[in-house]
């Protein structure tokens, strides 16, 4: 797909796939196009070319409740969550508006629990979003994505502003939610050692065009990725 933002091409002719239950890091330099990429994806731009297709159907053109309903669901850099309401509101916000078939408001509220408990956030259901940490915060997103019962999360910089610490159990349960729910994960991340370590497989952008794809030993080994991060083979 190509998506053009006047005479800029942000994303030049990318073609990827993703299977079912693989972990996919997408990695580039600032302005690679990786979140122009995601938005695509979702919905919220329409490319000038090309094809986004999810299990035989095509995405290009519907809007992005409508491509939540066929099992995308996103987080973002800076967590948006909802912070005038509960915790457990905002995962029932996505049980009852992400996906095709909820149940009564009743029933998805008990439902919600699960995802919490999940992520180790139950004791906190009953707290306002905005008393939360960023992390908290980030895992609460992560939880309201669940809710909507997904088989992609889109993953936009989950690390950004968090301790290593957090990003581990943040990259943990990113793995946990493939491992116990079948759910494949796209995600963008710069930092390194995460997504080396918590991934299948890696892309990665470079001035809106994919430059390299492959498991992450090979991408770490790969001399056209370096060039790309540290400006070429003098420097």
């Amino acid at each position: 797909m190509t998506k053009r933002f006047g005479g800029l091409t942000a994303v030049d002719k990318v073609d990827l796939s993703i299977d079912d239950g693989e972990i996919i890091g997408l990695i580039g330099p600032n302005g690679a196009g990786k979140t122009t990429l995601f938005n695509s994806i979702a919905g919220v731009y329409t490319p000038e070319e090309g094809s986004i297709t999810f299990d035989g159907t095509e995405l290009v053109g519907k809007a992005p409740h409508e491509i939540a309903r066929q099992g995308i669901t996103r987080t973002f850099q800076t967590a948006r969550t909802f912070n005038e309401s509960t915790v457990v509101d905002n995962v029932l916000a996505g049980a009852m508006f992400g996906r095709k078939n909820s149940g009564s408001l009743e029933e998805e509220r008990e439902n919600v629990w699960e995802y919490l408990e999940f992520l180790g956030l139950e004791d906190k259901g009953n707290e306002d979003a905005s008393s939360l940490t960023i992390a908290h915060r980030k895992q609460l997103e992560l939880a309201r994505a669940l809710a909507s019962e997904p088989k992609l999360i889109l993953v936009d910089e989950i690390g950004s502003g968090l301790t290593p610490t957090e990003l581990d159990e943040l990259s943990r349960n990113l793995q946990r939610t493939r491992d116990e729910f079948g759910i494949s994960v796209f995600w963008i991340e710069h930092v390194m050692d995460a997504i080396m370590n918590a991934t299948d497989r890696i892309i990665v952008l470079n001035q809106g065009q994919k430059i390299a794809e492959g498991s992450p030993s090979q991408i770490q080994q790969n001399r056209q990725v370096a060039d790309a991060y540290l400006g070429g083979a003098e420097a």
